[in-house]
């Protein structure tokens, strides 16, 4: 016998994860459950039903963010230009940090899990793809790797976000750069 999850669980899942993608943007890793829950317009059991504990809320709310930039790698690499989708990628992604700096510095300290590390697996196969096919074209330096961009781009971002940088014209600019660097 299956067990069939009801409409109004996922539904109330979902509520949860896009409101603790907002409580832990806004007020960081310390924002509560309590919180989240109010901003779902859920109960907190409706929240522990789901998640056990507020690590593993915030390993879905990382799952959620690593599949949403794997959409978009995914969506580069169907474009002609490799070069310009990856620099789209970037500035997309700095976008999406700055828009939740507080959320991004929590999402970097989350325990690593065998599902998180399989999605993460999953971008850094498309990132090493999409520079693969734009050094293909020429117009990516032939000595860049992809890990190299991660630790770049993952360094800039990790740094505006513990300074609580909020302006996003700071965060594309520095996206440029390491967009810039591995120019040929």
């Amino acid at each position: 016998m299956t067990t069939r999850v009801r409409a109004d669980a996922v539904r109330n899942a979902e509520r949860v994860l896009e409101a603790a993608r907002a409580v832990f943007g806004e007020r960081g890793m310390a924002a509560g459950i309590d919180e989240v829950a109010a901003r779902a317009g859920v109960g907190k059991a409706t929240v522990y039903r789901c998640w056990t504990t507020k690590d593993e809320l915030l390993a879905a709310v990382t799952g959620a963010r690593v599949d949403w930039y794997s959409a978009l790698l995914e969506d580069a690499l169907r474009e002609q230009d490799a070069f310009e989708a990856f620099r789209t990628v970037l500035l997309t992604a700095a976008e999406g940090c700055c828009e939740n700096a507080l959320l991004y510095a929590g999402l970097t300290t989350v325990p690593e899990s065998p599902e998180l590390a399989a999605k993460r697996a999953v971008c850094r196969t498309l990132t090493t793809e999409l520079v693969e096919r734009a050094q293909a074209q020429g117009s990516m330096r032939p000595d860049v790797t992809a890990r190299e961009i991660s630790v770049l781009f993952s360094g800039a971002l990790s740094t505006l976000s513990r300074e609580g940088e909020r302006d996003v014209a700071v965060w594309r600019r520095c996206a440029e750069l390491v967009v810039a660097a591995t120019r040929p």
